[in-house]
């Protein structure tokens, strides 16, 4: 059994929206019934995603300051599909799709 999946993990330099978002995010896919991962290392070194849906194959980031270029390059290294979430924002389960 892996204990890291379904469980919510955050740094500590992010903001409360953005743990919040992340959580709304969680609470969502847990309730689809969808294996997911937070702080998700990539074996290639190539960055650390917020929330993986291993069922789907996505990538959920969460993000607040950061700029377009940056929110590309990710989108760009990561290895699979990359679906921005703003944190400042209210939920709803239409961001996710």
């Amino acid at each position: 059994m892996n204990r890291n999946r379904n469980v919510l993990r955050w740094s500590s330099n992010e903001t409360d929206k953005h743990i919040n978002m992340k959580l709304e995010i969680c609470k969502y896919l847990k309730k689809m019934d969808k294996e997911f991962y937070t702080e998700a290392i990539f074996v290639n070194g190539m960055g650390r995603a917020d929330i993986i849906n291993s069922d789907d194959m996505v990538i959920y980031e969460v993000y607040q300051t950061e700029s377009k270029k940056s929110l590309e390059l990710k989108a760009q290294k990561y290895p699979f599909e990359v679906i921005f979430v703003k944190a400042d924002q209210e939920f709803k389960e239409e961001l996710l799709l």
